[in-house]
Parts: C-alpha cells; sequence; structure tokens
C-alpha cells in the first residue's frame, strides 16, 4: 500500500468493480461505495487482506452440508466464476448461478436479481429461468458476442430487470443460439437477409444495430448500399430512403472509428 493509503487504490477499483457501463448508468451507486473505499482505515484494510490471504478451506468443503448459491458476475476479474463454480461443485448442496455483465459488487449492480435470487434460496422456490443455461443458450451467447460485440451485449444484460430479463435470455437462446448458430447459411448471408427483413418491416433502431453487424460478418460498403438499393423495389422507396440515412450514419461512425454502437 506504501504511504498513498487506500485512495491510491480508488482508479483501479473503479475498473474491476463494476461491469462494462455501470458506472455511466448509476454514477451515484458507484461514486458512494468509492469513497467509501477511499475512506477506509490503511491499517483495517491491511488486517483485512492478509486474514483473506490465509483464510483457505478449499479442503474442508466437501463437510459443508447447508444449502449454497453461488452468485457470480461474467465480467468479474476479482473473483472470476471458475473460483465459485468449485465452491458449488465440492460442497455438497451447491448452486452456481452467473449474472451476464456483471462484476464484482453484484449486489450493487444488480439488486433486484441478487435479492430474487437469495429469497428463491432461502424459501427453496427455484425458478426454471435462473437455473443454470443450456447449449442452446451458451451457443447463442458466443454467437451474439462474436457478431454484435462485448460491449452491446454486456450493456443489453446488464441492463435487464425482472422484467425484461427473461426476454433476453429468450433472444440468446432462440434467435443467436437457435438460428444464428445453425450451420445451414454463413454469417454473411444472414446479415443480408436480416437487414433486408428489417428495412421492411421498418425495425429502424434494430437495423442500425445490424448494419453493424453487417460489417463484422464481412459485408462491404458497397454490398449494403446494393441491399437497400435493392429493397426499394421490393419493400418501397420510402423504406429505402430510411435505411439509406441509417446505414449512412452507421458506416460513416465505424470507418471514422468513433463508432459508439448506438443505443440499441
Amino acid at each position: 500500500m506504501g504511504v498513498s493509503g487506500t485512495p491510491v487504490l480508488v482508479a483501479a477499483s473503479a475498473e474491476r468493480w463494476f461491469g462494462p457501463g455501470f458506472l455511466d448508468r448509476r454514477p451515484e451507486t458507484g461514486s458512494a461505495l468509492l469513497h467509501v473505499l477511499q475512506d477506509t482505515d490503511d491499517q483495517g484494510y491491511i488486517q483485512v487482506c492478509e486474514a483473506l490471504a490465509r483464510f483457505d478451506v478449499r479442503d474442508q468443503l466437501a463437510k459443508i452440508d447447508a444449502p449454497v448459491l453461488a452468485v457470480a458476475g461474467s465480467a468479474d476479474s476479482a473473483a472470476p466464476t471458475e473460483g465459485l463454480r468449485e465452491i458449488a461443485e465440492q460442497v455438497q448442496n451447491g448452486r452456481l448461478v452467473e449474472l451476464e455483465g456483471v462484476a464484482h459488487l453484484a449486489p450493487a449492480e444488480a439488486p433486484d436479481q441478487v435479492a430474487k435470487l437469495i429469497r428463491q434460496h432461502v424459501l427453496g422456490e427455484v425458478a426454471p429461468q435462473d437455473t443454470a443455461p443450456g447449449p442452446a443458450y451458451d451457443a447463442g451467447m458466443a454467437v451474439r458476442r462474436e457478431v454484435l460485440g462485448d460491449a452491446h451485449v454486456n450493456r443489453a444484460t446488464a441492463g435487464a430487470t425482472d422484467f425484461t430479463r427473461d426476454f433476453q435470455a429468450f433472444i440468446t437462446e432462440y434467435a443467436w443460439g437457435g438460428i444464428w448458430a445453425r450451420p445451414g447459411l454463413d454469417r454473411r448471408s444472414r446479415s443480408l437477409i436480416t437487414l433486408t427483413a428489417l428495412i421492411a418491416r421498418g425495425h429502424h433502431e434494430e437495423l442500425a444495430m445490424h448494419v453493424r453487424a453487417a460489417r463484422t460478418n464481412g459485408l462491404t460498403n458497397d454490398e449494403i448500399k446494393e441491399l437497400i438499393l435493392q429493397s426499394a423495389i421490393y419493400c418501397g422507396v420510402p423504406d429505402a430512403n430510411t435505411a439509406f440515412r441509417i446505414a449512412q450514419r452507421v458506416l460513416t461512425e465505424i470507418d471514422s472509428g468513433l463508432d459508439g454502437e448506438g443505443d440499441s
């Protein structure tokens, strides 16, 4: 720690404690927690760190017969999921739940989710949607991240609420795992189909997101232009006009290196 004390830890902790975008969404919560660290007694902090470093009871996990709920954050670098998985698997009755896009302070980042999990754990009311994801979900999340990028997926999942969380799981498993992960078409073809459908239906927020995805999947600006031109014939000139405006903005941001990935 040196002579600087706990304040020197604040910047690094801001990066490790919170998932992508959390400090932008909830600056007051993040600031309050970081100020607590800054104001912590230096000697007390050192003693707690020393105690934690010496406390290794992994060889005793098999003796624990009380139900154990291990809540991990997918973006937690301080206490990665694998460490919690080891605990959940070695106790006699353990369960692991990983919260997507959440880092080290799950109760602060996802209080509704954590409270719900604790309630279910205490009362023995485990909801089906909170069980471990299946292969289709895992495959879908992998494809979704490859096509849309980690930053976008982290924002979408971390911003999920009790009201929207099931929908996030649904599109990950069925859209990305059930369709995009199928081997019958390559991703370029799927991007072409998706862009055409979004233009035809007027889903402009999704269109901007999938123009970015199309570039990731290997389509060039000229190929996207040709697709929109053809959509003018089969979908309508007004739809193509709007699509050109949206695509122009997105492609300019990508090519200039200023792409913020939008809010969708």
